[in-house]
């Protein structure tokens, strides 16, 4: 995986900085330059994941909400509590990990 990452070609305007005119070059184009081109990195992105998680469980409160009030004979009260607890808990176990993923230090070969 590595050895093709090294060997990227680029689009034009993203190549090394001296070669004027050309294609884009023949590969081996720096880190900055791949990364400029493929956009924000996950480690500036913290604010969206954080408003993410919070309309995802809004969402499932809001079915909760929903199912226990406009079909009560079919989603009780504690069964619908049962429900946004178990959903609770899986929603932020992967916010956790999208948390933990971000705050990687990135690895320079």
């Amino acid at each position: 995986m590595l050895y093709l990452y090294s060997r990227m070609t680029l689009p034009k305007g993203y190549g090394s900085g001296g070669r004027k005119g050309g294609s884009g070059g023949g590969g081996g184009e720096s880190r900055d330059d791949i990364e400029r081109m493929i956009g924000r990195r996950v480690e500036n992105m913290k604010g969206i994941y954080i408003l993410g998680f919070a309309l995802c469980w809004a969402a499932t409160a809001g079915g909760v909400y929903v199912g226990v009030t406009v079909y009560p004979w079919a989603y009780p009260l504690p069964s619908g509590l049962y429900a946004l607890s178990v959903l609770t808990v899986i929603e932020a176990l992967g916010f956790f990990f999208i948390m933990k993923i971000t705050g990687e230090k990135t690895v320079r070969a």
